[in-house]
């Protein structure tokens, strides 16, 4: 496991990610609510894990940059049609 606090990251917000088109959708992660927290895991052993504290706090981004991240699914979308949630 490799704890966030371990991470060295910048900052950056989804507009300043390069625009890509969506890939068909297959799993690549999983993520666990643990008595820890939280673990995000991929199906080649790497995983993350977060506090309860960093979860919420990148739920709380997560929350903030909702509408851009529609957005760009949608843009990127392969299906004629829209389909919001």
């Amino acid at each position: 496991m490799c704890p966030l606090k371990d991470l060295q990251t910048t900052p950056q917000t989804v507009s300043d990610m390069p625009k890509q088109r969506m890939e068909p959708f297959t799993e690549k992660f999983t993520i666990k609510v643990t008595d820890g927290g939280v673990l995000m895991a991929d199906h080649e052993g790497n995983s993350l894990s977060f506090t309860a504290g960093e979860a919420l706090m990148l739920l709380n981004i997560l929350r903030a940059e909702e509408s851009e991240l529609h957005d760009m699914a949608e843009k990127a979308s392969p299906l004629p049609a829209s389909i919001r949630v």
